[in-house]
Protein backbone atom coordinates (compact mmCIF):
# COMPACT_ATOMS: atom_id res chain seq x y z
CA UNK A 1 0.00 0.00 0.00
CA UNK A 2 1.82 3.03 -1.32
CA UNK A 3 1.62 6.99 0.58
CA UNK A 4 0.15 7.98 -2.99
CA UNK A 5 -2.75 5.77 -3.28
CA UNK A 6 -3.87 6.09 0.61
CA UNK A 7 -3.85 10.08 -0.10
CA UNK A 8 -5.77 9.14 -3.94
CA UNK A 9 -8.23 6.87 -2.06
CA UNK A 10 -9.02 9.34 0.72
CA UNK A 11 -9.43 12.25 -1.62
CA UNK A 12 -11.57 9.76 -4.28
CA UNK A 13 -14.27 8.69 -1.51
CA UNK A 14 -14.55 12.71 -0.63
CA UNK A 15 -15.64 13.44 -4.74
CA UNK A 16 -17.50 10.24 -4.64
CA UNK A 17 -19.98 11.04 -1.92
CA UNK A 18 -20.22 14.24 -2.84
CA UNK A 19 -21.13 13.46 -6.40
CA UNK A 20 -23.67 11.04 -5.01
CA UNK A 21 -24.96 13.60 -3.45
CA UNK A 22 -25.79 15.32 -6.36
CA UNK A 23 -27.53 12.19 -7.84
CA UNK A 24 -29.50 11.61 -4.68
CA UNK A 25 -31.15 15.63 -5.08
CA UNK A 26 -31.33 15.16 -8.68
CA UNK A 27 -33.41 11.85 -8.91
CA UNK A 28 -36.20 13.79 -6.10
CA UNK A 29 -37.13 15.24 -9.44
CA UNK A 30 -38.35 12.48 -11.18
CA UNK A 31 -41.77 11.65 -11.17
CA UNK A 32 -43.73 8.76 -11.90
CA UNK A 33 -46.24 10.23 -14.84
CA UNK A 34 -43.18 11.91 -16.57
CA UNK A 35 -41.39 8.83 -16.52
CA UNK A 36 -37.67 10.87 -16.20
CA UNK A 37 -39.21 12.68 -19.17
CA UNK A 38 -36.84 16.07 -17.97
CA UNK A 39 -33.38 13.86 -17.62
CA UNK A 40 -32.71 14.06 -21.23
CA UNK A 41 -32.58 10.45 -21.28
CA UNK A 42 -31.04 8.82 -24.75
CA UNK A 43 -29.56 5.23 -25.30
CA UNK A 44 -25.88 4.23 -25.69
CA UNK A 45 -25.09 1.13 -27.04
CA UNK A 46 -28.17 -0.69 -27.03
CA UNK A 47 -31.96 0.42 -26.34
CA UNK A 48 -31.66 -0.64 -22.62
CA UNK A 49 -28.85 1.13 -21.65
CA UNK A 50 -29.82 4.29 -20.74
CA UNK A 51 -28.35 7.69 -20.48
CA UNK A 52 -29.51 11.04 -18.92
CA UNK A 53 -27.74 14.51 -18.60
CA UNK A 54 -27.31 13.90 -15.02
CA UNK A 55 -25.12 11.09 -15.98
CA UNK A 56 -22.76 13.82 -18.09
CA UNK A 57 -23.55 16.61 -15.23
CA UNK A 58 -22.27 14.28 -12.63
CA UNK A 59 -18.79 13.00 -14.81
CA UNK A 60 -18.16 16.73 -14.98
CA UNK A 61 -18.17 17.68 -11.38
CA UNK A 62 -16.19 14.10 -10.57
CA UNK A 63 -13.69 14.94 -13.38
CA UNK A 64 -13.04 18.78 -12.32
CA UNK A 65 -12.64 17.94 -8.53
CA UNK A 66 -10.31 14.78 -9.33
CA UNK A 67 -8.28 17.13 -11.54
CA UNK A 68 -7.47 19.27 -8.59
CA UNK A 69 -5.46 15.95 -7.11
CA UNK A 70 -2.85 15.54 -9.98
CA UNK A 71 -3.51 17.14 -13.21
CA UNK A 72 -1.35 15.00 -14.53
CA UNK A 73 -3.24 12.08 -13.96
CA UNK A 74 -5.41 10.73 -17.01
CA UNK A 75 -8.81 9.80 -16.97
CA UNK A 76 -10.97 6.71 -18.20
CA UNK A 77 -14.57 7.75 -17.69
CA UNK A 78 -18.00 6.51 -18.81
CA UNK A 79 -19.18 9.29 -21.09
CA UNK A 80 -17.30 11.35 -23.85
CA UNK A 81 -15.08 14.56 -22.97
CA UNK A 82 -12.46 13.16 -20.73
CA UNK A 83 -9.88 11.80 -22.71
CA UNK A 84 -7.70 14.65 -23.42
CA UNK A 85 -6.96 15.51 -19.86
CA UNK A 86 -4.19 14.80 -18.30
CA UNK A 87 -0.53 13.90 -19.27
CA UNK A 88 -0.57 11.02 -21.83
CA UNK A 89 3.16 9.65 -20.29
CA UNK A 90 1.50 9.91 -16.72
CA UNK A 91 0.95 5.73 -15.48
CA UNK A 92 -2.18 6.98 -13.66
CA UNK A 93 -5.51 7.10 -14.80
CA UNK A 94 -8.67 8.04 -12.93
CA UNK A 95 -11.46 4.91 -13.80
CA UNK A 96 -14.92 7.01 -13.51
CA UNK A 97 -18.59 5.69 -12.96
CA UNK A 98 -20.51 9.14 -12.55
CA UNK A 99 -23.69 6.86 -12.48
CA UNK A 100 -23.84 3.20 -12.22
CA UNK A 101 -27.04 2.30 -12.58
CA UNK A 102 -28.50 4.43 -14.29
CA UNK A 103 -31.85 2.58 -15.28
CA UNK A 104 -32.60 2.06 -11.31
CA UNK A 105 -32.16 5.73 -11.34
CA UNK A 106 -34.79 6.92 -13.72
CA UNK A 107 -37.26 4.52 -12.14
CA UNK A 108 -36.48 6.14 -9.05
CA UNK A 109 -34.89 2.69 -7.38
CA UNK A 110 -32.12 3.26 -4.71
CA UNK A 111 -29.83 0.73 -5.88
CA UNK A 112 -27.49 3.32 -8.32
CA UNK A 113 -24.37 5.44 -7.43
CA UNK A 114 -20.35 6.29 -8.25
CA UNK A 115 -17.45 4.27 -8.71
CA UNK A 116 -14.30 5.78 -8.56
CA UNK A 117 -11.15 3.77 -9.08
CA UNK A 118 -7.09 4.50 -9.81
CA UNK A 119 -5.34 2.53 -11.98
CA UNK A 120 -1.52 2.40 -12.28
CA UNK A 121 -0.07 1.65 -15.51
CA UNK A 122 -3.28 -0.50 -16.17
CA UNK A 123 -3.25 -2.12 -12.40
CA UNK A 124 -6.06 -1.04 -9.87
CA UNK A 125 -4.73 0.49 -6.87
CA UNK A 126 -7.69 1.68 -4.75
CA UNK A 127 -11.22 2.38 -5.39
CA UNK A 128 -14.83 3.30 -4.19
CA UNK A 129 -18.25 2.68 -4.53
CA UNK A 130 -21.30 4.69 -2.97
CA UNK A 131 -24.55 4.02 -3.07
CA UNK A 132 -26.09 7.01 -0.95
CA UNK A 133 -29.86 6.22 -1.07
CA UNK A 134 -28.75 2.70 0.85
CA UNK A 135 -26.16 4.62 3.07
CA UNK A 136 -23.42 2.29 1.53
CA UNK A 137 -19.80 3.10 1.33
CA UNK A 138 -17.44 0.34 0.14
CA UNK A 139 -13.55 1.33 -0.56
CA UNK A 140 -10.52 -0.76 -0.95
CA UNK A 141 -6.66 -0.27 -1.70
CA UNK A 142 -4.31 -2.81 -3.01
CA UNK A 143 -2.30 -4.16 -0.21
CA UNK A 144 -4.28 -2.68 2.70
CA UNK A 145 -7.76 -4.57 2.73
CA UNK A 146 -11.40 -3.27 1.73
CA UNK A 147 -13.81 -1.85 3.60
CA UNK A 148 -17.91 -1.31 3.87
CA UNK A 149 -18.79 1.06 5.74
CA UNK A 150 -15.63 1.13 7.70
CA UNK A 151 -15.86 -2.25 8.74
CA UNK A 152 -13.20 -4.85 6.78
CA UNK A 153 -14.99 -6.77 4.57
CA UNK A 154 -15.47 -10.51 5.18
CA UNK A 155 -16.48 -12.68 2.15
CA UNK A 156 -19.19 -15.72 2.57
CA UNK A 157 -17.40 -18.76 2.57
CA UNK A 158 -19.06 -20.94 -0.38
CA UNK A 159 -19.31 -24.66 -0.47
CA UNK A 160 -19.63 -25.10 -3.60
CA UNK A 161 -21.13 -23.96 -6.83
CA UNK A 162 -24.38 -25.42 -5.89
CA UNK A 163 -24.07 -23.06 -2.76
CA UNK A 164 -23.87 -19.90 -4.63
CA UNK A 165 -25.71 -17.17 -5.30
CA UNK A 166 -24.08 -15.42 -8.34
CA UNK A 167 -24.83 -11.92 -10.11
CA UNK A 168 -24.62 -11.36 -13.89
CA UNK A 169 -25.80 -8.85 -16.79
CA UNK A 170 -28.64 -10.79 -17.98
CA UNK A 171 -30.61 -8.91 -20.11
CA UNK A 172 -27.85 -7.35 -21.83
CA UNK A 173 -26.53 -10.80 -22.88
CA UNK A 174 -29.52 -12.12 -24.43
CA UNK A 175 -29.26 -13.32 -27.44
CA UNK A 176 -31.81 -13.57 -30.12
CA UNK A 177 -32.10 -17.56 -31.29
CA UNK A 178 -35.07 -18.20 -33.23
CA UNK A 179 -37.01 -15.69 -32.15
CA UNK A 180 -36.32 -16.44 -28.65
CA UNK A 181 -34.31 -14.81 -26.07
CA UNK A 182 -32.01 -16.28 -24.17
CA UNK A 183 -28.71 -16.56 -22.00
CA UNK A 184 -25.92 -18.76 -21.01
CA UNK A 185 -25.56 -19.74 -17.08
CA UNK A 186 -23.90 -21.43 -14.69
CA UNK A 187 -25.18 -24.46 -12.65
CA UNK A 188 -25.35 -23.10 -9.30
CA UNK A 189 -28.05 -21.98 -6.71
CA UNK A 190 -29.30 -18.47 -8.10
CA UNK A 191 -28.40 -16.24 -10.59
CA UNK A 192 -29.39 -12.69 -10.05
CA UNK A 193 -29.50 -9.56 -11.60
CA UNK A 194 -30.10 -6.11 -9.97
CA UNK A 195 -29.06 -3.57 -13.41
CA UNK A 196 -26.22 -2.06 -11.24
CA UNK A 197 -22.45 -3.04 -11.04
CA UNK A 198 -22.20 -1.64 -7.80
CA UNK A 199 -24.90 -3.32 -5.97
CA UNK A 200 -24.12 -6.67 -7.47
CA UNK A 201 -20.66 -6.61 -6.55
CA UNK A 202 -21.83 -4.74 -3.16
CA UNK A 203 -24.06 -7.88 -2.19
CA UNK A 204 -20.58 -10.12 -2.67
CA UNK A 205 -18.67 -7.37 -0.24
CA UNK A 206 -21.24 -7.85 2.43
CA UNK A 207 -21.54 -11.41 2.35
CA UNK A 208 -24.60 -11.99 1.17
CA UNK A 209 -23.84 -13.29 -2.44
CA UNK A 210 -20.73 -15.67 -3.75
CA UNK A 211 -19.74 -13.73 -7.00
CA UNK A 212 -20.10 -11.60 -10.21
CA UNK A 213 -19.61 -12.52 -13.67
CA UNK A 214 -19.90 -10.38 -16.60
CA UNK A 215 -19.99 -9.93 -20.30
CA UNK A 216 -20.35 -6.34 -21.49
CA UNK A 217 -19.49 -3.90 -18.64
CA UNK A 218 -16.93 -1.69 -18.88
CA UNK A 219 -13.37 -0.99 -17.13
CA UNK A 220 -15.62 1.95 -14.80
CA UNK A 221 -18.20 -0.72 -14.14
CA UNK A 222 -15.55 -3.72 -12.46
CA UNK A 223 -12.52 -2.10 -11.65
CA UNK A 224 -12.91 -1.07 -7.71
CA UNK A 225 -15.34 -4.21 -7.12
CA UNK A 226 -13.21 -6.50 -8.58
CA UNK A 227 -10.03 -4.86 -6.04
CA UNK A 228 -12.24 -4.94 -3.43
CA UNK A 229 -13.42 -8.56 -3.89
CA UNK A 230 -9.76 -9.17 -4.00
CA UNK A 231 -8.46 -7.52 -0.98
CA UNK A 232 -11.03 -9.37 0.56
CA UNK A 233 -9.53 -12.48 -0.05
CA UNK A 234 -11.66 -13.36 -3.39
CA UNK A 235 -10.53 -14.04 -6.70
CA UNK A 236 -10.68 -11.55 -10.34
CA UNK A 237 -10.03 -12.00 -13.62
CA UNK A 238 -11.27 -9.45 -16.89
CA UNK A 239 -10.20 -9.35 -20.29
CA UNK A 240 -10.78 -6.66 -22.98
CA UNK A 241 -12.94 -7.77 -25.52
CA UNK A 242 -11.32 -5.66 -28.35
CA UNK A 243 -7.65 -6.15 -26.45
CA UNK A 244 -5.51 -2.83 -25.86
CA UNK A 245 -8.94 -0.74 -25.94
CA UNK A 246 -10.05 0.57 -22.65
CA UNK A 247 -13.12 1.37 -23.08
CA UNK A 248 -14.09 -1.74 -25.04
CA UNK A 249 -16.74 -4.06 -23.35
CA UNK A 250 -15.07 -6.81 -20.39
CA UNK A 251 -15.47 -10.10 -19.82
CA UNK A 252 -14.61 -11.39 -16.70
CA UNK A 253 -15.81 -12.36 -13.02
CA UNK A 254 -14.71 -11.97 -9.21
CA UNK A 255 -16.01 -14.78 -6.42
CA UNK A 256 -15.18 -16.05 -3.62
CA UNK A 257 -11.57 -18.53 -4.04
CA UNK A 258 -13.64 -21.50 -3.08
CA UNK A 259 -15.73 -21.17 -6.74
CA UNK A 260 -12.92 -19.10 -8.55
CA UNK A 261 -12.13 -22.08 -11.00
CA UNK A 262 -15.12 -23.44 -11.98
CA UNK A 263 -16.30 -19.69 -12.64
CA UNK A 264 -13.51 -19.34 -14.74
CA UNK A 265 -14.20 -22.24 -17.02
CA UNK A 266 -17.42 -21.21 -17.62
CA UNK A 267 -16.42 -17.52 -17.93
CA UNK A 268 -13.92 -17.95 -20.54
CA UNK A 269 -15.05 -21.04 -22.41
CA UNK A 270 -18.68 -21.45 -21.87
CA UNK A 271 -20.64 -18.00 -21.95
CA UNK A 272 -22.18 -16.48 -24.81
CA UNK A 273 -22.07 -19.63 -26.67
CA UNK A 274 -25.41 -20.70 -27.93
CA UNK A 275 -24.96 -21.93 -30.90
Amino acid sequence: MSKESAMALDFAREVAQEAAEFLVEEQKKIRPETAGANLGIATKSSPRDFVTAVDRESQRRIIARLHEFDPAYRFVAEEDGAEALGDPSCPFAWIVDPLDGTTPFIHNRDNFGVIIALQKEGITQCGVTCVPRRKELFHGIRGGGAFFNNTPVRLRHTRNMNDAILCSNLIHRIQDINGIPMVTVPRCANVENYGSAAQEIGEVLKGCNDGVFFLGPRLWDIAAGFLMIEEAGGRSEYVFEEPGNVRSAIRGLACTAEIFEELRGFVFEQMGRLT
